[in-house]
């Protein structure tokens, strides 16, 4: 098991440059910097977009490697029932929160007779791989969906919980229902910011990232929130289907999920150090001993959620 972490000593460069990381996550984001790299890492920079996660090639191979996890993990892409509506062709499929590509470019080829759109605040993996019945536009729709009413029949957005302000994500809701044709379909995905029987540094870990979020105004449980809204706007038929992604020595894609575990304590390095008040050095030691938990603890689990459902046709 891990030992806990100790503070590192603080002299005044310390406090200094602990005192201008804090103002980088805690000041209102300006919309004349488009990055910002911090720690080796690159953030992007836009109003409303919660500085939790970099915005680069690493981060776009651990956001890949969970939607392979997700696939394997619920059978398929998508929940929502639009398999036979996608493989007729001719429909309009928008993905939010694209990442690093995999679920568009998977999606593309699996129904190469509708289109599909990603979007996102910032691009950080190869366009020229997409299919020819794929696209994908950079643009920061926490400040809005840039399409007309009522344009897709099938809207995907990607792991909500470190992207979007609680303040925000009623409107964001709004906007989804408002491109998505009557009687279309919208699913959204996500994960509480908790993992189940977790060891001591990993449930340390877990109460720093909440800490994190919530320094950022996000909501760690904030998917458990999804389906009274969404019947709030009137969409119909919504369900949710809950899968336990285990982190078992005799899971057969144990390695898998462990790599992406760690990949994910990686991520959030440059903003729990402000969190926790450590050292690289003492990061490293932190990371060590969560991967240690995650070999050694047969039971530990993610509640991974999608949830979905259907807008209501016109009369």
């Amino acid at each position: 098991m891990g030992q806990p972490l100790k503070k590192p000593v603080k002299n005044e460069t310390n406090e200094k440059c602990n005192k201008q990381n804090e103002e980088t996550y805690l000041k209102p984001l300006s919309a004349l910097e488009a990055y910002k790299f911090i720690q080796g890492r690159k953030f992007r920079l836009a109003p409303n977009v919660a500085l939790a996660l970099p915005s680069d090639s690493e981060e776009a191979i651990r956001f890949n490697e969970s939607i392979n996890l997700m696939k394997n993990l619920f059978g398929s892409n998508c929940s929502a029932p639009i398999t036979k509506l996608l493989t007729c062709g001719g429909a309009k499929a928008l993905e939010i929160g694209t990442g690093g590509g995999h679920w568009l470019h998977n999606m593309a080829l699996e129904f190469p007779t509708s289109i599909f759109l990603g979007l996102d605040v910032a691009t950080i993996f190869n366009q020229d791989y997409l299919p020819e019945n794929s696209a994908f536009l950079e643009h920061n729709y926490h400040e809005g969906i840039p399409f007309p009413d009522n344009t897709f029949d099938y809207i995907y957005q990607h792991s909500i919980s470190a992207k979007f302000r609680e303040s925000l994500f009623d409107d964001h809701l709004c906007e989804m229902s408002r491109v998505l044709k009557p009687g279309g379909w919208m699913e959204i995905y996500g994960s509480p910011t908790h993992i189940v029987d977790a060891g001591p540094a990993t449930e340390r870990f877990i109460i720093g990232a909440c800490k994190c979020l919530q320094v950022n105004g996000l909501n760690p449980s904030i998917v458990r929130t999804i389906p009274e809204k969404l019947k709030r706007l009137n969409i119909k038929n919504v369900q949710v289907v809950e899968r336990p992604l285990t982190l078992s020595r005799r899971n057969k894609n144990q390695d898998e999920q462990n790599l992406l575990l760690i990949r994910t304590v990686e991520a959030y390095r440059v903003i729990m150090k402000v969190a926790i008040g450590c050292t690289d050095e003492e990061y490293d030691k932190f990371k060590m001993a969560i991967a240690t938990e995650i070999d050694t603890i047969d039971n530990m689990h993610i509640m991974c959620v999608r949830t979905f459902g259907q807008k209501q046709s016109c009369t």
